[in-house]
């Protein structure tokens, strides 16, 4: 999958594979695989050519004959990758038929001959065509990063603390005004302006900065189309999450509001909802937070004035920055200072300013763009060009998408890919890193997590997604591990997702996102995400969008689904919450045998279908949070005898599981990455996987110190170890005592309770590799020979001790002297 070559970066080293594989083919279909490939490896390069120039400068038919040919990319892809699966003996040969109609000859490995010539015949169609539609011009090249350590610090800078001074000043005086006589609607201040102008970072900042005056306070965004129901909950989360941790699912909105009221009768607090687009939503829930009594304060805000006023009390226009604000944010960005432009940009600085408009959103990406530019004037008045390209007479939300194309434009390929990938979430999406990576490797094929997780951290650097901090949002080792998208740059990339048939995404209300601006010929569907799943494919037509589909998302609850027999090349399904599901959706799983990753949320059946054992590509299983409906607590799934079928499966991320009488977890060997509640017979079973690389296991159990022994010995066993993360959601006083711990050990967390003894294994010469360290340790345990060992370790690059009541008897400070940490 990328957006320049369709499949054509995955197809090709497959056609290889034929040639050299087990595939026995004849001397004379070698010959005419050789020749194909020759043919798309000229087309891939015509198709590099065509991505490299703006969309807006290709003609049209460029553009057509472009999506032709990543169309062909994929349908020869579907064919090969069943040929192959056929022809090891896993693929019945009736089936095949369905897989594609470019294909239908292709029955038998004899008959390749055949397959081969048709697609050769359609190849050399297109090919005559090629040198016509070439465009000359070099592709950005791309590069490995890690995140800028000054993100976080220089988002703030730029976007709370530049332009708000006044309006912040202003606003926090209406906030804290408080006679005891206040009107309800007086306690209510509304923030309007349109999509980039920093409604979210005002109200955020004063949120942070005045929360401590309240009693409660929480943050919540409502968006587009909400979940009214998710928000209710998020708020009684914010307001007490030791509390409200554990929801009943089954709470209407009703009474979700009347747990609110309750709580905030008679408290002072403050509360920001935020990003309210409709009338409806805002008056929903505003029955929850209106008796907002004694000095307690509600900010909103939202791009509609109608909105605003409609919620009452004060309104507060936002208004573009500056000419001063507007440089000194741009300069703060690339140059690290408030007004520090070099001479000979200065001139072009300010073009390029005028164009942005005050918009800080917009100012923040082309600053970023024209970071990544040699810093002289010719190449900033490309950029200013760019920008200027018939925007004169447009309207400012207008330019601000113009501008933000020219910052996807700018991307290289691999990160159009990876940032177009996420226009499947829907609008203010908390996105988790390692879903994001997992799927996109599953539909790339072969680019490397570790790659994968570079794009993430460069689209991070190029302000193009917003990093999510704080305790939630990271986990141990100090990385970002979630990330959302603005809500400008969401609306750019579902636009431009339709127009490259990418994703094809259909929005809570039934309608799809993005809009094409141009006809290429009737299209497929390759990658599908559902907002709810209630669009009906019961027609014939619909059903046949589908048989192309790679890829289908489906969030919210599933109460139905297309039929799972719809989808004949299908490699990544994940489903959300299918707390609503029975079995009978489930049905057909084992016609998906490309199938590679699957995500079952909220999974609420007892058991996975006996059927799971046939998905033989199957290479990543994802059951976390498995639930029964209307239950407070996670319930034991049950994987039937068929599961160790699964022999090419690397990821299982699970919760608690019951495994059927015979069956082995240990006889899953190929399992690299593994997470699971511990039991006596898992924990004895895990050592025999001696290829996992990842571990996480949850201990949940009073009896967690009898598996103690079987512990030490199974981890002792993984020799190509590299992460281990142990979980305690008990009060687990034990310690485990490592004779012998993983050589190539390299991340280590150990939390969710305090040990009550340093561990005497963690030291230089046993874990001589490990960079990452996050354990929690009561404070009167901790010993300044402890300190020395941890100073010691001589590949230590992040280190998070966390020690029980600090705030009481912790009175020194440890501090790094001379390379080594002592207590000062």
């Amino acid at each position: 999958m990328n957006i320049a070559t369709g499949a054509m970066n995955t197809l090709l080293p497959k056609l290889g594979e034929l040639l050299v594989g087990e595939y026995k083919l004849q001397k004379g279909v070698k010959g005419e695989i050789e020749e194909l490939e020759k043919e798309l490896k000229g087309m891939t390069a015509a198709l590099h050519k065509v991505a490299e120039t703006l969309v807006d400068q290709l003609d049209q038919q460029v553009k057509i004959w472009a999506s032709y040919v990543r169309e062909l990319s994929y349908d020869i892809e579907d064919a090969i990758d069943t040929f192959m699966l056929k022809s090891k003996g896993h693929e019945p040969a009736t089936s095949f038929k369905k897989v594609t109609n470019l294909f239908n000859k292709f029955k038998t490995n004899h008959q390749i001959h055949g397959v081969i010539k048709d697609i050769m015949d359609q190849v050399k169609k297109v090919s005559e065509r090629r040198d016509r539609y070439i465009v000359d011009d070099n592709a950005a090249r791309p590069t490995v990063v890690d995140v800028d350590p000054r993100i976080e610090a220089m988002y703030r800078k730029t976007t709370e603390l530049i332009g708000i001074n006044k309006p912040k000043i202003e606003l926090t005086k209406r906030l804290l005004e408080y006679d005891g006589s206040s009107k309800q609607q007086s306690n209510i201040i509304s923030i309007v302006g349109f999509g980039g102008l920093g409604k979210t970072t005002l109200a955020n900042s004063l949120f942070q900065e005045l929360k401590a005056k309240f009693d409660s306070y929480c943050f919540v965004s409502v968006s587009l189309n909400p979940d009214i129901n998710k928000i209710l909950k998020n708020i009684l989360l914010q307001l007490d999450e030791k509390k409200y941790s554990h929801i009943d699912e089954a709470w209407q909105t009703k009474q979700l509001i009347d747990k609110i009221r309750d709580f905030l009768n008679n408290r002072r607090f403050l509360c920001v909802i935020d990003d309210v687009w409709k009338k409806p939503a805002w008056d929903t829930i505003k029955l929850a937070v209106q008796d907002a009594k004694l000095g307690s304060k509600i900010i909103v805000t939202t791009r509609n004035k109608v909105v605003a006023e409609h919620a009452g009390g004060g309104v507060y226009e936002m208004k573009p920055l500056s000419d001063d604000d507007s440089r000194q944010l741009f300069c703060k960005r690339i140059f690290d200072s408030n007004d520090d432009c070099p001479a000979d940009l200065c001139g072009v600085t300010e073009k390029i300013l005028k164009k942005c408009g005050g918009v800080p959103l917009a100012i923040i990406t082309t600053a970023c763009l024209l970071a990544s530019k040699p810093r002289n004037s010719q190449e900033w008045d490309k950029v200013n060009k760019s920008i200027g390209f018939g925007l004169e007479d447009n309207l400012d939300v207008d330019k601000m998408r113009k501008i933000l194309s020219l910052s996807f434009n700018d991307l290289p390929f691999h990160l159009k890919t990876c940032l177009l990938s996420l226009s499947k979430y829907p609008e203010d999406e908390l996105i988790r890193k390692d879903r994001v990576l997992l799927q996109m490797k599953h539909d790339l094929q072969g680019q490397a997590c570790r790659r994968l997780e570079s794009y993430f951290s460069e689209l991070i650097n190029r302000s193009l997604i917003q990093p999510m901090s704080g305790d939630y949002y990271w986990l141990e080792d100090g990385k970002v591990h979630a990330c959302k998208v603005h809500d400008m740059v969401l609306e750019l990339i579902n636009q431009l997702s339709v127009e490259e048939d990418f994703v094809t995404t259909y929005l809570s209300d039934g309608q799809q996102a993005g809009k094409c601006t141009y006809t290429t010929q009737k299209k497929k569907i390759r990658r599908l995400s559902l907002h709810n799943s209630n669009k009906s494919y019961a027609s014939q037509e619909a059903r046949e969008q589908l048989s192309k589909v790679r890829s289908i998302t489906i969030f919210g609850k599933v109460d139905s689904i297309p039929p799972l027999s719809s989808f004949h090349v299908l490699r990544v399904l994940q489903l959300e919450d299918c707390s609503g599901m029975d079995k009978n959706h489930l049905n057909h799983l084992d016609k998906l045998r490309l199938l590679r990753f699957l995500r079952l949320g909220h999974y609420s059946a007892t058991e996975l279908p006996e059927s799971i054992g046939k998905l033989e590509s199957l290479e990543t299983l994802d059951i976390r949070g498995a639930s029964k409906p209307n239950s407070l607590k996670s319930h034991k799934v049950l994987f039937p005898m068929s599961f160790v079928k699964l022999r090419k499966l690397l990821r299982l991320y699970a919760g608690r599981v019951k495994l059927a009488q015979g069956l082995m977890l240990g006889d899953m060997k190929s399992l690299q990455e593994l997470v699971i509640d511990a039991t006596r017979k898992v924990i004895k079973e895990i050592g025999n996987l001696t290829e996992l690389r990842t571990l996480r296991i949850v201990f949940s159990s009073e009896k967690t110190f009898e598996l103690k022994e079987s512990i030490q010995t199974s981890i002792q066993r993984l020799t190509n170890l590299q992460d281990l993360d142990l979980r305690n959601n008990v009060n687990f006083e034990e310690i485990i005592d490592m004779q012998q711990v993983p050589s190539g050990l390299q991340r280590l967390f150990m939390h969710d309770s305090y040990m009550e003894a340093f561990p005497c294994w963690i030291n230089s010469s046993m874990l001589s590799c490990l960079t990452t360290l996050s354990i929690r340790l009561g404070f009167e345990y901790l010993q300044s020979d402890h300190l020395d060992r941890l100073a010691e370790l001589p590949s230590l690059r992040f280190l998070k001790l966390q020690l029980a009541l600090v705030s009481e008897q912790l009175q020194e400070k440890l501090t790094i002297h001379r390379g080594v940490l002592l207590v000062t």
